[in-house]
């Protein structure tokens, strides 16, 4: 009996460092198949689209998660977002949230006040 306790306190850091090890090539491969999604999504969208939109896509609970923020004045854009996600995504599980893109506005152009010259004085 004594032996078999030994055999499993000197066999725990091996067992520990492979449990270890599994886990982060699973959490590996779950980044590698939400970046793949992702840039598959972001190349369909580009393509229709352009650079209108950008997908943010995880992986949560078996489920795609897909965000896509869109511009509200365009409802046709947000239409082929629907259509766009469907044929990427296909039967596979997934949620697509629409969230309201924020509008693009040009920063207002004010002219520069001319400043006079002065001097500081400088002790280098």
């Amino acid at each position: 009996m004594e032996t078999l306790v030994g055999l499993m306190f000197a066999g725990s850091p091996f067992a520990v460092t492979v449990a270890l090890l599994l886990l982060a090539e699973r959490r590996q491969k779950r980044q590698l198949a939400e970046i793949t999604r992702q840039i598959a999504l972001t190349d369909a969208l580009h393509a229709r689209l352009g650079a209108v939109v950008a997908p943010v896509v995880r992986l949560r609970d078996r489920v795609w998660q897909v965000s896509v923020a869109v511009p509200v004045d365009q409802p046709t854009v947000a239409a082929q977002v629907l259509s766009i996600v469907n044929e990427v995504f296909g039967t596979v599980a997934y949620e697509l949230r629409l969230r309201r893109q924020a509008p693009v506005v040009p920063a207002p152009r004010e002219p520069r006040a001319v400043r006079a010259t002065q001097r500081s004085l400088s002790w280098t």
